[in-house]
């Protein structure tokens, strides 16, 4: 056999042990290489911290975080980090303008590879912020001593996506040298998203009531779901008393249950009373118990906080009612 003839032989086995030899060094060396994902939210509101981490070998990796929002706009300020004992960690703060939706995160590691997965942006919800868009009030002095506030306000909703509920009214009377004189207060148990609400009350006093103006503070007690439906208001107006004609009795009206499926068993009434000029010059609240069906109508009636309006200046009313619906 040729010299030559042997060397053709021997090749072949010279390459497996070759391979055998290079596979076990890289077993020996325990180097593998992989990125992946290991603790990180799958949602995120806006204006909320992001903490994502990624397990990297080899340990030591130098690791960057690449991360698209559904709009196409990438997180800034996300450093290079070094995989300390085989993890690296990015937090950051999801901007409250990004466009909510599915975004996509890609961690790549130097020597190592790289890794992606996807979040969801929730659009933040915004609290309900109520505004008093106007207040106002009337005094009467009774012939038999003392004198009756009636006092109104009008409160908007400014959230387009959450009503305001369990909301109470404060309602501090105001003299000309910046003391109170007196405090009334009420409760709304709902203030529809993106709507006015009226209410107001009456207070005695057992002297006169030299009042300057008033002071309306207004606390939320907590948020809910967009109301959908609201009883309809119709045929509103200010009735004088029955046994004081001068002054307003009542204010009222006919309720309609606009829900196509829902039965009311109750609704709760606020309104308040405008003169010619459209300045409130007092309102009141009531209740309306009644099983009224879809498409049904019932008579309203609020009473309370009408005794001090004198029936010269009523000239409209503005009325809204909350509905508790049967289970």
């Amino acid at each position: 056999m040729t010299l030559k003839a042997t060397a053709k032989r021997l090749l072949p086995l010279a390459l497996i042990m070759g391979v055998g030899i290079a596979v076990f060094a890289g077993a020996a060396s325990g180097r593998t290489q992989s990125v992946s994902f290991t603790t990180g939210p799958s949602r995120v509101v806006q204006g909320n911290t992001a903490t994502f981490s990624v397990s990297v070998s080899p340990a030591g990796a130098r690791c960057s975080l690449s991360v698209r929002y559904k709009s196409g706009a990438r997180q800034k300020g996300l450093n290079t980090v070094t995989a300390a004992s085989g993890t690296a960690t990015w937090t950051w703060t999801v901007p409250r303008k990004v466009q909510p939706g599915l975004t996509h995160l890609t961690a790549s590691c130097s020597g190592a590879g790289r890794a992606s997965r996807t979040m969801t942006v929730i659009g933040q919800v915004l609290p309900p912020k109520i505004d008093v868009v106007q207040s106002g009030w009337s005094v009467r002095v009774y012939p038999f001593g003392g004198s009756g506030v009636s006092w109104g306000v009008i409160l908007a909703n400014r959230s387009k996506t959450q009503d305001a509920l369990d909301v109470h009214v404060l309602c501090n009377f105001v003299m000309s040298d910046n003391r109170l004189i007196g405090s009334a207060s009420a409760h709304i148990s709902d203030i529809a998203a993106g709507s006015n609400h009226p209410t107001g009350g009456e207070l005695t006093f057992p002297a006169g009531a030299p009042i300057s103006r008033l002071e309306i503070v207004v606390e939320i007690g907590k948020s809910g779901p967009v109301s959908r439906w609201k009883p309809g208001i119709s045929f509103t107006r200010v009735m004088p008393s029955v046994f004081e004609p001068a002054y307003a009795g009542e204010i009222d009206g006919e309720v309609q249950n606009d829900n196509p499926t829902k039965t009311i068993q109750m609704v709760e009434l606020s309104g308040v009373v405008f003169d010619a000029e459209g300045n409130i010059i007092g309102g009141g609240t009531g209740f309306a118990p009644a099983t009224l069906p879809p498409a049904a109508r019932v008579a309203m009636k609020i009473t309370t906080g009408m005794r001090p309006i004198p029936m010269s200046k009523a000239a409209s009313a503005f009325v809204v009612a909350i509905p508790t619906y049967k289970p």
